[in-house]
């Protein structure tokens, strides 16, 4: 007993080891690019509509339509879409490429490994947040390697997605949010990172308009932060401001105001344009252009042609809001961890395996009921963690608020994808973490028993290995090492991995 003792304690300092946290980047990056090289374009989510709109703004120097582009219709209405910070950007990127490579294959696999790499650093943002938040090295590392274990992560990390640049962003907000807090706390206030998190917020509300639940988390929170580190003297913040900002150098000042009048332009010119001219954020494709125009565009058609099947009553409404939660956690859990094939089977989706599925919802239910519980343990003056608490809750009751809506406009069980929860799963794992690493404090040994028990689980086919036991030759590029490398592959996994469905 004592051996195994020592050996498990051994095992945990070798979790927080830079050595395993440089295993789980190098993992990250050998499961999405082993995908990149391997899935037939486009993959399932989107990437023919995200690599297609940066192909159109390819065309345009500056990010501003007065018009829908020529031949765009297959996007919906382009000029006035709220998320199109990623597709500008990455159309330089393109335009680069497309003077040295000029088949669409290599562009789309080039254009994915830059991908991957966005998404790496929205990892090591990532693990900045879980250390800073309470975690330690060895829970932070795990957490990580649980996250990219999830099946879906490397998928989505693969392939042309705004996901790719949404993720770090949000790392980045939270991150600034943090530093404004050890500020604050100090009864001073940070003008200088201030301004970088308005800007931050601003461009991230345009690279993804879903961001917008997680800018108010982040807002409310530093508001109520001031105000209760500023209560007996609420009318000095201002002039705190401007002493503060007055310290910096005028080439300093001059960015800081320059790059918040710039994001929050381009915010406006698409979100407050929207709001004003649509009542909308993100405008119904036939409010903006004629519903002939919008019937290329396969996710406005689809909605549409359900929303009239509704009225005509073809289909009704069969869940109510206690039946639809059911339902929505469920697809939420089934697709983050299923896989889902490309066009030459009309995305086909496989169910998740058992192994890795079933421990993330027993780690999830154990961590909530933990969470609720310990809570003092988790939230007494650690304001990180109320931080995280936050950006969950709003984000994901935003989330299911805008399914619901959804589901009451079409009949049909939509906005139920397991990527939408990216950017809070690891906010997510800092709060259960905390509160299981600090109910269980004199639980060491359960504790590392528990840890190895959950990685071995998700070994079990987690991660690359479920595309890699899932697909087959429709899933892959035309090309005979890619396809021989895939068979080895699913060869091996199969002996290492127990009874996959």
């Amino acid at each position: 007993m004592k051996t195994i003792k020592t050996g498990l304690e051994k095992f945990i300092l070798a979790l927080g080891s830079r050595a395993f946290y440089v295993f789980v980047l190098v993992l990250f990056v050998f499961e999405s690019v082993w995908i990149s090289i391997s899935a037939l374009y486009p993959q399932a989510f989107d990437e023919d509509f995200h690599f297609g709109l940066i192909k159109v703004y390819s065309h345009y120097w500056l990010p501003f339509l007065t018009k829908q582009p020529p031949n765009a219709d297959a996007f919906g209405a382009v000029a006035r879409d709220p998320s199109y910070l990623y597709h500008y950007l990455m159309s330089f990127p393109y335009r680069f490429l497309n003077l040295f490579v000029t088949g669409q294959t290599a562009q789309v696999i080039i254009l994915r490994i830059f991908d991957v790499g966005l998404f790496l650093i929205g990892l090591i943002l990532f693990k900045k947040i879980l250390v800073r938040t309470g975690l330690s090295k060895s829970l932070s590392n795990v957490s990580l390697l649980i996250f990219i274990l999830i099946p879906i992560i490397p998928q989505l990390a693969a392939q042309i997605s705004y996901d790719d640049l949404f993720f770090p962003l949000v790392a980045w907000i939270i991150l600034q949010a943090f530093q404004i807090t050890d500020i604050i706390k100090q009864k001073k206030i940070p003008s200088t990172r201030l301004f970088v998190l308005a800007i931050t917020i601003l461009l991230t509300g345009i690279e993804k308009y879903a961001s917008l639940p997680i800018s108010l988390a982040v807002i409310l929170y530093i508001l109520g932060l001031m105000y209760f580190t500023y209560r007996p003297k609420l009318k000095n913040i201002w002039l705190d401001f401007l002493k503060d900002l007055n310290k910096r150098s005028a080439i300093m000042k001059t960015i800081l105001i320059a790059g918040l009048f710039i994001s929050l332009g381009m915010f406006l010119e698409r979100d407050g344009v929207n709001i004003v001219k649509y009542h909308s954020i993100e405008p119904d494709c036939a409010k903006v252009l004629s519903v002939s125009q919008c019937q290329p565009y396969s996710a406005w058609y689809a909605t549409y042609a359900r929303h009239e099947d509704l009225i005509q009553g073809h289909t009704q409404i069969t869940y109510n809001p206690i039946t639809y939660t059911g339902a929505w956690f469920y697809w939420m859990w089934y697709r983050l961890f299923f896989a889902i094939n490309g066009p030459k089977s009309n995305f086909y989706s496989f169910a998740p395996l058992p192994l890795p599925s079933f421990v993330a919802i027993a780690v999830a239910l154990v961590g909530t009921i933990a969470v609720f519980f310990w809570r003092k343990l988790v939230f007494r003056d650690n304001p990180y963690a109320v931080l995280m608490l936050m950006i969950t809750v709003i984000y994901g009751g935003a989330l299911f608020v805008q399914g619901y809506i959804t589901y009451d406009y079409t009949a049909v069980l939509e906005n139920m994808n397991g990527r939408y929860l990216l950017p809070i799963l690891l906010p997510m794992a800092a709060v259960i973490g905390l509160a299981l690493s600090r109910g269980l404090k004199k639980w060491k040994f359960s504790k590392a028993l528990i840890t190895l028990v959950v990685i071995l689980l998700f070994f079990q086919g987690g991660g690359l290995m479920t595309f890699i036991l899932r697909s087959d030759n429709t899933w892959y590029w035309d090309n005979d090492t890619v396809v021989k490398l895939n068979h080895v592959a699913r060869k091996v996994v199969k002996h290492l991995v127990i009874k996959p469905r």
